[in-house]
């Protein structure tokens, strides 16, 4: 995956988003917590964004995120996906939250529109 700059405001609603997938099937599994550790490394996520991000209202983090730019965005759905896939347990609850956040965010469009392109 192309490393994307974020600044640390997006870094944190990235962390906001992040835990609140892992936290979507009320199920931690530590697989998760591995692939969100290594998010956070890849995207130079230091102790301080962490703690904000933790703070951090999930709406506002998706309002964040709307204000991303489109590569912004759509690498965030797939780090968010990576979540989604790591416990090899496709729950509904955390499918439901990525739609959610993908079809207020814009996501879902420009995927469909990135599809059309092939």
């Amino acid at each position: 995956m192309a490393i994307i700059e974020f600044n640390e405001t997006q870094k944190a609603a990235l962390v906001s988003l992040l835990i609140e997938m892992i936290n979507a099937d009320h199920v931690v599994d530590p697989n998760e917590c591995v692939v969100f550790n290594t998010i956070c490394v890849e995207c130079g996520i230091c102790d301080e964004t962490f703690k904000l991000g933790r703070a951090l209202n999930s709406m506002v983090a998706i309002d964040i995120m709307k204000g991303m730019s489109d590569i912004q965005k759509i690498v965030t759905a797939q780090l968010l996906t990576r979540v989604i896939d790591a416990d090899t347990n496709d729950d509904d609850k955390e499918i439901q939250l990525f739609n959610v956040i993908c079809r207020a965010t814009g996501v879902d469009v420009l995927i469909n529109a990135k599809g059309g392109e092939e």
